[in-house]
């Protein structure tokens, strides 16, 4: 029986969280993992146009009726489910790093910010009302739809507590950013180091001990709060922008 081939993920729900406290946290970070922890990658740390809150992950087309229609769900959404949006301003912070798993500290690809805030609980109700909206309407992927690429842990875990209720992460580490690519070995060729143009090449991830940052960064706060006040649906796959990479976006809502 043949595999059924997962569906190309091209666009997500996202609560943008770009601040000026987040900016200078983040280089501070960037400036401390170059000096005292240089394991770990800073291709990595994330720019801060991208720094965002998930709320699902979509498979559309990249202009066609199921984009547009997706928008139009957004679009209308406080008209169609008025009782989804917020009744009152959310502010939310962020403090402390994470992983999804502890188990994989020591190697570990993705860390992010922990969401705090006194709004939490609204946010989280929200998150998981909007979630399941767009589920219903056929065009956030359900849990039932696995991910084909099995090192992309954050959309794996975005995606694997969507029936529960959506993780609220805000991903500040990414080890995909820093990829390289490595020569392989061909058995039938002999050693990699052989004419050049005939030498085969991977994209390797590279993963790191996570076990020292998370531990000083405990109590670190990388954003007061901030009044989050859009919900966007955008595209996936940054777009280099002035400060430093971004991620486009389609459509959006104003919240309260």
């Amino acid at each position: 029986m043949s595999r059924m081939r997962s569906p190309q993920l091209t666009h997500f729900l996202s609560i943008p969280l770009a601040s000026p406290s987040l900016t200078a946290s983040l280089s501070a970070l960037r400036k401390d993992i170059r000096t005292a922890m240089p394991s770990i990658p800073v291709k990595a740390i994330r720019p801060v146009a991208t720094i965002h809150l998930t709320l699902g992950v979509m498979s559309l087309d990249t202009a066609g009726p199921r984009l547009k229609a997706a928008t139009e769900a957004l679009l209308n959404l406080p008209d169609s489910a008025p009782d989804i949006i917020l009744g009152a301003p959310i502010q939310i912070g962020l403090k402390g790093l994470n992983v999804f798993d502890r188990s994989t500290t020591s190697n570990a690809n993705v860390v992010f910010a922990n969401v705090c805030g006194e709004d939490i609980v609204r946010l989280q109700e929200f998150a998981n009302k909007v979630n399941r909206y767009f589920i219903d309407l056929g065009f956030v992927v359900d849990d039932s739809v696995k991910n084909g690429e099995g090192n992309n842990r954050d959309q794996d875990n975005s995606r694997k507590a969507e029936k529960e209720g959506v993780v609220l992460h805000a991903t500040v580490l990414n080890t995909r950013y820093a990829s390289e690519l490595v020569p392989v070995a061909n058995n039938n060729e002999g050693d990699v180091n052989r004419k050049k143009g005939k030498i085969k090449y991977q994209k390797v991830r590279p993963s790191f001990d996570a076990t020292e940052l998370l531990a000083k960064f405990e109590n670190t706060v990388f954003m007061e709060p901030i009044h989050i006040d859009k919900l966007a649906i955008c595209k996936m796959g940054e777009r280099k922008v002035e400060d430093g990479g971004g991620y486009e976006v389609i459509a959006y809502i104003p919240l309260p």
